[in-house]
């Protein structure tokens, strides 16, 4: 029943997990015979190699003989023959096993078809004619080995070639100064030019810092393809090493090849990638245009003005580059790279990690523009800070005080905290200006809000409209808190100041005028005398007094 359910039958209930578990048994063998083919099908592959130098691979067996033992019969014919004397010419013969390869008319190995790997494109025929060129090359440096003077020459080559090298090794550096002091000549005489426009002073010490260290760039590549070359040819020049001279230089020529065809196979790409920069470029500048109108006011769309109009285009420029970014990064070269993929793994996650508070900041200073709570030109106080709002930028807002300072916060702080605006009560750039004192219950209320009205009048820079009023705050043990309230028309953080600051003095001046005591801080007993300053002592030295 079992056996008929794995054969394509039905199977029953009872035997569907017997079922299950002999089909992934017979799986598990089918891939555990495929990988032990594999495995063996590398191991059976036997190399001829005579001198430093592969001939044949032989991968399948002739007859009785395994390849290994056919490799072996090969490296022995191969052996006598080179002691043997003879001229060294191989030819290669078809026969009814393959195609045989010989060295002076006498029969050295025989290339078979299973030699030949099928899938990789090679015939037995192909396979042989190497193997004859190779044997050829074999030979010869069997014979050049045994030759004393042959090696006497290669070191005499090697000599002169290293006298050589030293000598272009001289002329490039002489080459590289004189190129080096030539074009940095002509091209500060070149910018001396545009010094009138002031762009030779801004790019001069760029550009020729540039073309210096591409001109030491230019001769350090220069000597290094030199040494490779006379490292080449001192290789080929002695039998035992003259193989891998020959392979380095055909790791040179491959490499440049396939540098040349990836350059090539990558300009559609580049040009695609352009195009898509170009047209996110463009997009941009639409953008920004589009956004100048918003924040010069002379166009107006629903939530975007000259308020949010600087944020949005920011937001919008940001979003087309990634975007434009996301399109071209299938066409950028080596983007399908397996580098290419880690590195921006690794970039991704770099990003992700250490950017979390700048978006965290990013987010509060969207929140903060178009949730209007400050506008540029408003005078706020968050926190212990106090001033005029001068930017509202992705990350941080900046406040700029009347006393020469300019306070940075980071957009998360100023969105966690209270704000206080003193710029709403009205429209223009004037702001709210108050300011507190305390006086004793034996000073009449009416008359001490009569004393701070009449010095906020004595300002000139406060307005008349909002009127300033004043409001008590408090009822304390020994004082009543009073707080005047009045509105500065006043743009600049410095005016604030300042004006605070004569506010303070005229509400003194005029307390002190009509013998009111201020009771900051608070006493224990009342004095025998007012503490007030009487109008002629108000100029004392070294004060001193207006004109009249």
């Amino acid at each position: 029943m079992l056996l008929k359910a794995f054969l394509g039958g039905r199977p029953t209930a009872g035997t569907h997990h017997r079922l299950m578990a002999a089909r992934l048994f017979v799986l598990a063998l089918l891939v555990h015979a495929n990988g032990i083919a594999i495995s063996a099908e590398t191991a059976n592959e036997a190399p001829l190699i005579i001198g430093h130098r592969t001939i044949h691979v032989f991968r399948s067996t002739l007859g009785a003989f395994t390849p290994a033992e056919r490799a072996d019969g090969a490296r022995h014919r191969i052996a006598i023959a080179f002691e043997t004397s003879g001229d060294g010419w191989t030819s290669v013969k078809s026969t009814t096993d393959g195609v045989l390869v010989e060295l002076d008319g006498q029969p050295m190995f025989t290339v078979t078809a299973g030699d030949a790997r099928k899938l990789a494109g090679e015939s037995p025929e192909a396979l042989a004619n190497n193997a004859s060129r190779t044997l050829q090359k074999a030979w010869s440096e069997a014979r050049e080995s045994r030759d004393p003077r042959a090696t006497t020459t290669a070191a005499l080559r090697v000599v002169v070639a290293a006298f050589a090298l030293a000598a272009a090794l001289l002329m490039l550096l002489k080459f590289s100064q004189v190129l080096r002091q030539g074009v940095t000549t002509r091209l500060t005489e070149r910018l001396n030019t545009l010094s009138a426009t002031g762009l030779g002073s801004k790019v001069a010490a760029l550009l020729l810092g540039i073309t210096s260290r591409s001109c030491v760039l230019l001769a350090w590549i220069l000597s290094l393809f030199v040494v490779f070359v006379f490292l080449t040819f001192s290789l080929e020049q002695f039998v035992h090493t003259r193989a891998i001279g020959e392979g380095l230089a055909q790791s040179l020529g491959s490499l440049l090849t396939q540098k040349l065809i990836a350059a090539a196979g990558a300009i559609p790409g580049i040009f695609i990638s352009i195009t898509i920069f170009l047209a996110a470029w463009i997009a941009t500048q639409l953008s920004t245009e589009f956004f100048s109108h918003i924040d010069s006011g002379q166009l107006k769309l629903g939530m975007l003005d000259t308020h949010t109009a600087p944020a949005t285009r920011r937001i919008t420029n940001a979003a087309l580059w990634l975007f434009a970014l996301a399109m071209a990064y299938p066409y950028l070269p080596g983007a399908q790279t397996e580098a290419f993929k880690g590195l921006s793994v690794i970039l991704g996650l770099m990003v992700s990690i250490g950017a979390s508070g700048l978006v965290g900041q990013a987010a509060s200073g969207m929140i903060l523009v178009y949730t209007r709570a400050l506008l540029l030109g408003e005078y706020v106080r968050i926190q212990d800070c106090e001033g005029t709002v001068t930017e509202l930028g992705l990350f941080v807002t900046r406040l700029r005080t009347g006393h020469g300072e300019e306070v940075s916060l980071p957009n998360a702080l100023v969105l966690a905290n209270v704000t206080r605006n003193y710029s709403r009560v009205t429209k223009g750039n004037g702001f709210v200006l108050d300011t507190s004192v305390t006086i004793g219950y034996d000073t009449p209320w009416r008359q001490v809000h009569a004393i701070l009205l009449e010095a906020a009048a004595a300002i000139p820079e406060i307005a008349h409209e909002p009127a300033p009023y004043v409001v008590q705050t408090a009822l304390s043990d020994f004082y009543v808190a009073y707080k005047l309230v009045v509105y500065v028309s006043a743009a600049r953080p410095a005016t604030r100041a300042r004006i605070t600051s004569d506010l303070h003095a005229a509400i003194q001046d005029v307390f002190n005028k009509y013998n009111v005591q201020i009771m900051s801080p608070h006493y224990e007993q009342d004095p025998e005398e007012p503490k007030t300053v009487p109008v002629s002592g108000w100029h004392a030295p070294p004060a001193a007094a207006p004109p009249q």
